[in-house]
């Protein structure tokens, strides 16, 4: 959802160390470095895990984004990081099954209808609902850095650099050819209503209501666009 574009920036204008780990055991958290510290994670708002990141003075940042564009931004990187397999430790299953298919194929659409998306979406949701986060759109960031990342660093603290210096330096046309995992890939916000159809956008929104309405997100699909467009675009983008 753009969590590790918004850990750079971060780390930029905090001048902070940054990490990020799969799960809260990977943290040695009795050895924490001083100064300025990024945690980057995907996971559930467990009580241990929030009375932790308070016993540490840790603030909170959730950024959410649009269900369609998360999902269609897995279908892309999982068959270029195995790592996916652990997110969340493998609950509700694993990516292996939509490697390498297009955005129109059965694989799909019963990965984004099932449990595995189901859990990965959830945990924003969870973190949302902690008194003291931040909440982040990733589409605001998108269209208005500055304004956005402005708004966050009210409730973070002051900056010991210039903001639009760091938004330009992280750009994602910038940060794109860093990453060969396929990190920064489009960063388009609505990019999936060129490559989801619209009768598998509306099942995907019926089993995954709680995501959309967590955030305010609506499911308007092209009506126009076709499986054989959607997938010669999805191939286009792929090579």
């Amino acid at each position: 959802s753009g969590n590790t574009w918004l850990r750079y920036m971060l780390a930029a204008l905090y001048q902070a160390e940054q990490i990020a780990v799969h799960t809260p055991n990977d943290i040695d958290w009795q050895a924490l470095p001083q100064g300025n510290l990024i945690v980057q994670t995907h996971w559930h708002r467990t009580p241990e895990l929030a009375r932790t990141l308070r016993q540490y003075d840790f603030k909170i940042v959730v950024l959410h984004r649009h269900p369609l564009d998360v999902l269609i931004s897995i279908l892309q990187f999982a068959p270029r990081e195995p790592d996916t397999a652990c997110w969340l430790s493998g609950e509700g299953g694993d990516e292996r099954a939509i490697c390498g298919v297009p955005p129109t194929s059965s694989e799909f659409l019963a990965y984004c209808t099932g449990p595995r998306a189901q859990a990965l979406l959830n945990v924003s949701i969870e973190w949302s609902r902690d008194p003291d986060a931040a909440l982040l759109c990733y589409e605001d960031l998108v269209q208005n850095p500055n304004s956005t990342v402005t708004a966050l660093t009210s409730c973070l603290g002051p900056t010991r650099v210039d903001i639009g210096q760091v938004i330009e330096r992280n750009a994602l046309d910038r940060l794109r050819p860093t990453a060969p995992n396929g990190h920064f890939w489009q960063g388009t916000p609505g990019h999936w209503r060129k490559l989801i159809p619209a009768e598998f956008a509306r099942r995907v929104a019926d089993a995954q209501r709680e995501a959309f309405d967590a955030f305010g997100y609506e499911c308007r699909p092209d009506m126009s666009l076709q499986d054989s467009d959607a997938e010669t675009i999805w191939r286009e983008l792929c090579h």
